[in-house]
């Protein structure tokens, strides 16, 4: 029985102009994920890491506390599969269209104006509304690939992982919340897209889910693990 840890990724620069670079704070968070991993002499046969930069700079991190410690990690293989989806990008295109459509979202960017410590909150919702209708694919936006299409890639890559995963080994992978939220409905045979999306929110940075798989079987184990932070480390977003 072979067991696969896939890491979120730590938080990346919400509102900064390249959104897919670590935050102080995330820089943070990787460091305790490094310095937990070596306390309890974690060791890997295999390390996948996904194609952004938040994903690479929060492994980068942790292989430099195990290098510090004298501990082996493998080498990154860069696995495609394991992308993000680009719900954020594909709401900034719809968002004006929404606000025209949707009496709740145009009330709640009117507060937003009003009301700018409601911000956060309120875009938080806007966007959970947009993804629940992305996922669905009652909207699509030209240029950005589709939820669907984005979750084929997923299971892709997890296919490809698992094809070369033999007996007995432990895998990492440094990914993200949607893509781990997209793994586990294939483990658990979701097939509600609502319900993915609802996974996906539930993710925190650095927090670990893992599986069991044998005899072709991906079996969940933990979700969403974040033993590692403190309390003032702790982020979704």
């Amino acid at each position: 029985m072979s067991k696969i840890y896939f890491f979120r990724h730590a938080q990346a620069s919400l509102g900064a102009d390249n959104y897919d670079e670590l935050s102080a704070k995330g820089k943070l968070q990787s460091l305790e994920l490094g310095k937990y991993l070596v306390s309890k002499k974690k060791r890997f046969d295999r390390v996948y890491v996904g194609p952004l930069k938040r994903q690479q700079h929060t492994f980068e991190i942790v292989k430099k506390v195990y290098d510090e410690n004298n501990l082996f990690l493998p080498k990154p293989i860069l696995e495609k599969g394991l992308l993000e989806h680009n719900g954020h990008k594909a709401m900034e295109h719809m968002l004006p269209t929404l606000i025209k459509t949707v009496p709740f979202v145009k009330e709640l960017v009117e507060q937003n104006n009003a009301n700018p410590e409601r911000k956060k909150a309120n875009s938080l919702i806007i966007f959970q509304y947009f993804l629940n209708e992305w996922a669905e694919g009652r909207m699509n936006v030209e240029g950005i690939l589709p939820w669907k299409a984005f979750r084929n890639e997923v299971k892709k890559g997890l296919n490809s992982i698992l094809n070369d995963t033999g007996s007995g080994e432990n895998i990492a992978a440094f990914t993200s919340g949607g893509t781990i939220a997209s793994i586990t409905a294939e483990s658990l045979k979701i097939k509600y897209e609502k319900r993915v999306v609802a996974l996906n929110f539930s993710h925190r940075n650095t927090a670990y889910t893992s599986f069991f798989y044998s005899k072709n079987e991906l079996n969940l184990f933990e979700f969403n693990q974040l033993s590692h932070l403190k309390e003032e480390l702790i982020t979704f977003v």
